[in-house]
């Protein structure tokens, strides 16, 4: 098995593109395309860029909208639907409060202050600001699987800092890191055409695990879900992590198609819908 690998420093950190069987010359071309995808990507998405075509939306508060950034907010609301509000992305001026150490400020708004009419956006309360870290990473993950295999490229594995997508026919062995014991690794998963995406409160946090860049956390400290696309694993990731333990048994429940592992603040651990068949026999490491 032949293999290039790319590390593009860009979405605050490191992605990293592994591309299999292909010259190294035709594989350096097909990366350089990838990155000015990327950066067009982000440009569309990043909450922290007062440029981005996010945040002119929500300076603006009405605004037509590119084609990429309407589906994600028509996705990531029908995700919040299923939350029943427990996933929200209209809280994003608690977010920037959260990420300057600020104390919350009480906001007068929800999900269904944000109106789509065709191609337009509208934000319908002042309080109302969209925050998409939630989803982007994944929507980006699967934007650059379908350019790749627009392309041409047979098997791939992208890693958008913990979001990982495996296309072709190798599998990938992905590690889960526990939230509360450092690097430990309790098993390793064996993914193959799949995208795996973990939801936790122990890389984004100001002082303490309570204040993580998660809002409206209840007892869990760390999901992973395993989707055929990379956007829903994030998104429901993100549904099971906010909701009530009574709440995400039934969503979990109707929404078989997604394999969950949760582990809460007391580091009790439970799997769903075959979570575990996913499992490398050669876990312990």
């Amino acid at each position: 098995m032949k293999s290039n690998e790319y590390v593009y420093e860009i979405m605050g950190g490191n992605v990293k593109l592994v591309l299999y069987n292909l010259e190294k010359e035709i594989s350096d071309i097909i990366s350089e395309d990838v990155f000015k995808e990327l950066v067009r990507l982000v440009k569309i998405f990043n909450f922290f860029d007062d440029y981005s075509e996010l945040s002119l939306l929500n300076k603006h508060r009405k605004k037509d909208v590119s084609p990429e950034l309407l589906e994600v907010l028509k996705k990531s609301l029908e995700y919040c639907k299923i939350s029943r509000g427990a996933y929200d992305i209209s809280l994003g001026k608690n977010i920037l409060e959260r990420k300057q150490g600020k104390n919350l400020s009480r906001i007068n708004c929800s999900y269904r202050d944000i109106l789509i009419k065709g191609k337009k956006v509208i934000l319908n309360s002042s309080d109302a600001m969209i925050d998409l870290g939630s989803v982007a990473k994944g929507y980006i993950g699967d934007r650059i699987s379908y350019f790749l295999k627009k392309a041409g490229v047979k098997s791939f594995f992208i890693d958008l800092r913990g979001d990982l997508l495996c296309y072709g026919k190798y599998a990938e062995r992905v590690g889960i890191m526990s939230p509360r014991e450092g690097v430990k690794i309790p098993f390793v998963l064996r993914i193959k055409n799949r995208a795996i995406a973990t939801s936790g409160d122990y890389n984004q946090f100001w002082e303490d695990y309570s204040q993580s860049h998660i809002l409206n956390k209840k007892d869990l400290i760390s999901v992973t879900v395993v989707a055929k696309t990379l956007l829903e694993a994030d998104l429901f990731a993100s549904v099971v992590f906010v909701s009530s333990k009574k709440e995400r048994e039934k969503i979990i429940s109707k929404m078989k198609k997604y394999a969950v592992y949760t582990i809460d603040s007391e580091l009790n651990k439970k799997d769903y819908n075959n979570f575990m068949s996913y499992i490398n026999n050669e876990k312990q490491i």
